[in-house]
């Protein structure tokens, strides 16, 4: 592979990269909003192709658990 190779494709990964950072910060907001509004973890999962598990996941790192209330809803 020549030097001007490796440097295209070291752009094109970091390009991936950063599309993917990008579609799971958008993907954890839709599953934020989502639970807000009410919508079944298990729902959740099926809409999106994730895990129950992973969408917990997702709720918990942003400090959401089933104990908790979202929005300050009782």
């Amino acid at each position: 592979m020549s030097e001007d190779a490796l440097e295209a494709a070291q752009r094109a990964y970091q390009s991936a990269r950063e599309a993917l950072h990008t579609a799971r910060r958008k993907l954890a907001e839709a599953v934020l909003d989502a639970y807000a509004n009410g919508e079944p973890v298990g729902r959740i999962a099926e809409r999106t192709g994730q895990s129950t598990t992973s969408v917990r996941n997702t709720l918990a790192v942003h400090g959401i658990t089933p104990r908790s209330r979202v929005n300050g809803s009782p």
